[in-house]
């Protein structure tokens, strides 16, 4: 038997749950037996750090509340409490948590009292993962109490060719659009994936599910060098 891991579910632990359940209980209950990130997977993850940098200078002049480590959480969702409390116009790794979820969201921006939400990808379109994503956002913000007027997801530009000599042209490079109508419809989806997820965290055992295309969509599991060494065990 296992210890039971306490709830604490993030944007990115949620989205793991939605591919697979038993991916997600090793991950709470052991984070060691990942596989070790690859070369081009960590540089994926520098270049969406590199975009995220670069978007935010379509809304200068905000506040960075993102936390110095995964442990002072609490602080940004303080810091970010405060902030909208004085409608500061432009939030940078806004924090929030609610049903025991936690998210951070790129770029909050308030005008004229009204507050507006915009995730940042990498990617040059738009899909069902970020969609699923957005909408895990949309639901903690909006139970923290703050109400949007808009959800957008800002991505690259498929059709812009970066200049090698000059300074990117951030509005040629980026392209907007609101997802809010999508995100508002997927919210019976994102409460029945918490619930799911929670039931799983709260279980004594590792969930008994076999390999298959789950494995790697949308995304290649970092628990599948763990599930091919263990495979025969389902067979029992």
């Amino acid at each position: 038997m296992f210890l039971k891991q306490k709830v604490n579910l993030s944007k990115s632990t949620l989205i793991r749950s939605i591919q697979c359940q038993k991916s997600l209980y090793l991950y709470k209950n052991f984070f060691h037996l990942r596989d070790k990130i690859s070369k081009a997977q960590q540089a994926r993850f520098d270049r969406g750090h590199d975009i995220g940098s670069l978007a935010q200078q379509l809304f200068p002049g905000g506040k960075d509340v993102s936390p110095k480590s995964p442990r002072h959480y609490q602080q940004s969702i303080l810091a970010t409490e405060y902030l909208v409390s004085q409608q500061y116009p432009v939030i940078y790794e806004a924090a929030f948590k609610a049903d025991d979820v936690l998210v951070l969201l790129d770029i909050l921006v308030c005008k004229d009292g009204k507050w507006y939400a915009y995730e940042v990808k990498s990617s040059k379109k738009i899909s069902e993962t970020y969609l699923q994503d957005a909408a895990i956002q949309y639901r903690v913000i909006t139970q923290s109490g703050v109400n949007l007027e808009d959800f957008s997801i800002i991505y690259v530009n498929a059709a812009y060719e970066m200049p090698e000599e000059e300074a990117a042209d951030l509005h040629q490079l980026f392209l907007e659009t609101s997802v809010l109508e999508t995100v508002r419809a997927k919210q019976s989806f994102i409460e029945e994936a918490i619930h799911t997820a929670k039931a799983t965290l709260y279980s004594d055992s590792i969930p008994k599910i076999s390999m298959g295309e789950h494995c790697d969509r949308p995304y290649t599991c970092d628990f599948k060098g763990y599930c091919l060494r263990h495979s025969d065990e389902l067979d029992h």
